[in-house]
């Protein structure tokens, strides 16, 4: 199996409510096309390694033979062939960097720093073990960030906004809009709300990226005390 990759990509806080697409550029080792991943200039092949006679790997002994150990073969790298003639487009080593260019569909209710897996979109199993690139690819993990928004802080499927109000509002109640990711909702303050109090506007939250049903938005009440008060 070959080497899974990484790479990522940013979204805002309102793209999770829906979900998106983005344009991922990333870069991976492929199969040389020129030389098929041998390494070797056309009509050349390689030679077999001298230094692990072709195993691809050396035994070390120490302590008088006490202890044997067995280690990638430093000459050929665990090919257990070398290129003598290089292939003028990979230098010998059988892979090139390519450029790939995918869309990918980031679901709704994703969290941030939580990834996306594209199967198959890694690179192939190394020269070592696979010169042609036989095999299965690794996968790409599309890592998500999610923008911070400065009116909403996330707490699971919820978003918490702060609800300023003033003291004759906390005293005698008030009809309210509050800004939410969807637009302006209505919100009831009851008459003698006091700082702090938590009210909730049901499922203007995010989805559950299993379920799909929506959290709520959870306004906290701020009273705003005035610095200055007239006579009246």
């Amino acid at each position: 199996r070959g080497y899974d990759l990484e790479t990522e990509v940013v979204i805002d806080l309102a793209d999770v409510i829906t979900g998106c697409e983005r344009d991922v550029e990333f870069s991976r080792l492929d199969v040389c096309n020129t030389c098929t991943g041998t390494g070797a200039k056309a009509g050349s092949k390689p030679a077999k390694c001298e230094t692990c006679g072709g195993q691809g790997n050396v035994v070390q002994t120490g302590l008088g033979g006490m202890f044997r150990m067995q280690t990638t073969c430093p000459h050929c790298g665990g090919r257990g062939q070398v290129v003598k003639d290089k292939c003028a487009d990979c230098s010998g080593r059988g892979r090139t960097p390519v450029k790939r260019k995918l869309k990918v569909k980031i679901p709704a209710g994703i969290h941030d720093q939580q990834a996306v897996r594209i199967q198959g979109e890694g690179e192939p199993p190394g020269p070592e073990v696979s010169p042609d690139g036989s095999g299965v690819k690794g996968d790409l993990h599309v890592v998500v960030r999610v923008r911070e928004d400065e009116r909403f802080q996330r707490d699971g499927d919820n978003l918490v906004a702060a609800l300023p109000i003033t003291y004759t509002q906390a005293a005698l109640g008030a009809h309210m809009e509050i800004e939410t990711l969807d637009g302006p909702a209505s919100l009831e303050v009851p008459r003698g709300t006091q700082h702090g109090k938590v009210l909730r506007v049901s499922g203007a939250g995010l989805p559950n990226l299993r379920g799909g049903r929506r959290g709520d938005l959870i306004a906290v009440v701020e009273v705003v005390v005035p610095k200055k008060l007239t006579p009246k």
